[in-house]
């Protein structure tokens, strides 16, 4: 059978109009929600303090970079990079120890607070009292202390409502929760009667908050120059962190070159002492000597000599001091938290001194790194592998080195003695003189390369700079970067509409009745429907509806009227159709009284019985007496034309039901009714027959065989989903003839259906005066009201 349709709208369409008309029908839920949620981004944007972000920018020193040719050693075996250092330098101004160091520099661990409404307001650098802990309590951070000033000397102190006593500034508070403090008063600030909420913070809690706060990047990825950003509420205090972070940084950087030149100093003094020493008695033996011999001047040719084997023994001794200093290396090297830099002015080698040096700035990035990250770090790990392959190339390098030193010592030894066997020819005298001489001028040698190397580190230790520079001071942006206006209210639109949205899906989905057309095709996708009929608007009074009306809910019932003509045989001149529902209240009752109605308007002879005998209306509705109806005629005790009534309706005619009977099923089934039919079918071109609920009791299934066509009535927002699945069973099971389904109780306003009982235009001049406006029109006319 044909499933009647007025538009052949195509189903994206369809879809659209009623994803529009689910929620467009519910628009003061969208209202309700969106002033909510505006009043709520009102209020947080209102009570949630503003974050400025604090930022400065600072150059870090790449002292690697234009190196010679040297370098390029090093840089083969990969253990200099410059962006390694930068980021080295990236993850220590976030290390905790730098943090720590700037919260108590700044004393950011107390807090000082004004009542205020709706916030306390935050007197940082502007309360009238500081508080100076000598030791604190775990309990004084879980609790908050009331200090009131009483006057330029004195002052009351509570921990939280309790009083804790009276005290005079600078006075040793003790207090078992509170620990020992002492309160002095700010007279800059400083006014009587005036109240300061002190809080306590735990200076690891608030290093760890500090460093979320703290964002370190690279301006580019080419350079190394860093940018240093700081959230905070106060602008003020966050120019200062980032101030005092500089400060530290700079500070333990310098540290850490003074103590390199330090130890060079040291180390140095310490070889000058004992060269002195030496010099010194050397020099007292060639007095000695020249006093005993007698003599001032020796021969042409032992000053010859003399020269030679001074020349000779310079060498020896450098060759011997370059090996000592090689084992002094390698001493150091096998000695674990042994500072090589030390002895790194003594090396000559150039590939020797950049080792070492490396390998200085790889422990003091090692050391730096051992403060920010955990010890299986990959970054750490990287730096432990670079200083093992340091020291095996600085072994390398000493093995190779003491090789060539031992080979010009053997070869300087040997010349040496060619050059004392000639001595030997010369005097006695003469021969011991030189031997002295050759020691002092040793020692001399040695002494004044110590003086150099002590007068070369006292400059560089003199001259210390900081590998950092700052470029530009903290500054702060004058938008906040917490909360964002525009963002915090777009957010509160958009949930404005989502909220709604969601709740009327959810609704949809916890609803168990009918509630659209497109859901009543789809789950009765096999039974026809026959049309729709919307809710009677309250302006029309009665159930009767003037048939002559123009109203759009006189229209569907002559669209049923039509469709009518395709359920029934066209060549029998009588047609009886069965009314019935599912559960009551469905509409069953009105809609078989307007459609018979408008059948008798197209000048059909039509007869309504009201076979509903368990709760009969339809008499209601007409305005007509129910003492005797159908029902004294089932039990044989009312003639035929006894029951027909005329109705206000020109040709139609109406039975009622009479009383209500204690057996209804057994009076339907007794056979009378099917002798009624016969007797009154040739009166009358159609018979309604409105007739109980079928999912509640047998009478509609009893009298179905009697009919040549079933109008099943389903109820917008009222038929539960359930009912349709025992409709399905009947249809499958054809208990009911030509069955099919109206559409009832739709709501105009909602746009629900397929939209052809109202607002149509068919060009015969029908039409609503309420839809004869736009969509939105009728709502802002809703809305206004």
């Amino acid at each position: 059978m044909e499933n009647y349709n007025n538009f052949n709208e195509s189903e994206s369409e369809i879809d659209i109009k009623q994803l529009l008309s689910r929620y467009l029908h519910k628009w003061y839920i969208f209202l309700i929600f969106l002033g909510l949620t505006l009043l709520s981004a009102f209020f947080y944007l209102r009570y949630t303090p503003k974050v400025y972000e604090v930022s400065s920018v600072i150059l870090i020193k790449d002292e690697e970079k234009g190196l010679a040719a040297g370098n390029e050693i090093l840089k083969d075996l990969e253990l200099l990079s410059g962006n390694k250092i930068v980021e080295n330098e990236m993850e220590i101004f976030r290390a905790r120890s730098l943090m720590k160091s700037v919260v108590e520099s700044l004393r950011l661990n107390i807090q000082y607070f004004k009542k205020s409404t709706p916030i306390d307001i935050d007197l940082y650098k502007k309360s009238p009292v500081w508080v100076q802990i000598d030791q604190i309590s775990q309990d004084a951070y879980k609790n908050k202390y009331t200090v009131k000033i009483l006057d330029n000397n004195k002052f009351e102190l509570r921990q939280n409502q309790i009083l804790l006593g009276h005290f005079t500034f600078g006075q040793l508070v003790k207090s078992k929760e509170l620990g020992r403090i002492r309160v002095f008063p700010n007279k800059q600030w400083l006014k009587v009667d005036e109240e300061v909420i002190v809080v306590f913070h735990e200076i690891s809690q608030l290093m760890e908050d500090n460093l979320k706060k703290l964002d370190v990047s690279l301006l580019n990825q080419k350079s190394t120059v860093l940018k240093l950003s700081y959230e905070e509420t106060l602008p003020e205090r966050g120019r200062d962190v980032l101030k005092k972070l500089h400060e530290v940084y700079t500070l333990a950087a310098l540290s850490d070159k003074n103590v390199e030149a330090s130890n060079t100093l040291r180390f140095i003094d310490d070889r000058l002492r004992l060269i002195s020493t030496e010099l010194t008695d050397v020099e007292k033996d060639v007095e000695t000597y020249k006093s005993s011999a007698g003599f001032t001047d020796i021969s042409a040719e032992a000053d010859l000599f003399l020269e030679k084997v001074k020349e000779t023994d310079t060498k020896l001794n450098e060759v011997d001091i370059h090996i000592k200093i090689l084992e002094s290396v390698e001493k150091f090297l096998n000695t674990p938290g042994s500072n090589l830099t030390a002895v790194n002015s003594m090396v000559d080698d150039p590939v020797l001194m950049n080792l070492i040096k490396n390998l200085a700035e790889l422990d003091i990035q090692k050391e730096k790194l051992l403060k920010t990250v955990q010890p299986n770090n990959p970054m750490l790990e990287t730096v432990n592998s670079q200083i093992v392959n340091t020291k095996q190339a600085i072994r390398e390098n000493i093995v190779n080195q003491k090789r060539s030193l031992s080979i010009s010592r053997t070869a300087l030894s040997s010349l040496n003695k060619g050059i004392e066997s000639s001595i030997r020819s010369i005097p006695k005298k003469e021969r011991e003189f030189v031997a002295i001489k050759r020691q002092q001028g040793i020692k001399e040698s040695l002494y004044l390369l110590l003086l150099k190397k002590k007068e070369e580190t006292a400059i560089s230790y003199a001259s210390t700079v900081a590998d950092s520079r700052l470029i530009d001071e903290a500054f702060v942006k004058p938008i906040p970067v917490r909360p964002k206006t525009f963002v915090i209210f777009l957010i509160a639109v958009v949930l404005g509409f989502v909220l709604p949205i969601l709740l009327i899906n959810l609704m949809n989905l916890l609803n168990d009745r009918i509630s659209s057309r497109q859901e009543l095709d789809r789950k009765l996708s096999e039974i026809p429907v026959l049309g729709e009929v919307s809710q009677k608007p309250k302006k029309l009074s009665g159930p009767l509806l003037d048939t002559n009306s123009k109203h759009f809910i006189v229209e569907q019932f002559r669209i049923l009227r039509t469709n009518i003509q395709f359920l029934i045989n066209s060549e029998k001149r009588n047609h009886k159709i069965l009314m019935t529902s599912s559960i009551s209240g469905e509409g069953k009752s009105f809609v078989s009284l307007n459609l018979s109605s408008s059948l008798a308007a197209a000048g059909n002879r039509v007869l309504l019985v009201n076979l509903d005998i368990r709760k009969p209306k339809l008499h209601e509705y007409l305005n007509l007496p129910n003492d005797v109806g159908i029902v004294n005629y089932l039990i044989g005790k009312s003639d035929i034309e006894s029951l027909i009534l005329s109705t206000p309706q020109e040709n139609l005619s109406f039975v009622s039901s009479g009383p209500i009977p204690p057996n209804p099923a057994e009076l339907i089934s007794n056979g009378r009714f099917a002798k009624f039919l016969e007797n009154v079918e040739d009166k009358f071109d159609y018979i309604f027959i409105d007739c109980s609920p079928s999912g509640l009791v047998t009478d509609a299934q009893l009298l179905a065989p009697l009919c040549d066509a079933t109008i099943f009535l389903v109820r917008h927002n009222y038929t539960p989903k359930v009912a349709l699945n025992a409709l399905k069973g009947l249809y499958k099971n054809s208990k009911f003839p030509s069955l099919t389904v109206v559409y009832n109780g739709l709501d105009s306003s909602a746009g629900y259906g397929y939209g052809y009982g109202y607002g149509y235009g068919y060009g015969y001049g029908y039409y609503d005066d309420e839809s004869n406006t736009n969509f939105l029109n009728r709502m802002f006319k809703k809305f206004s009201k």
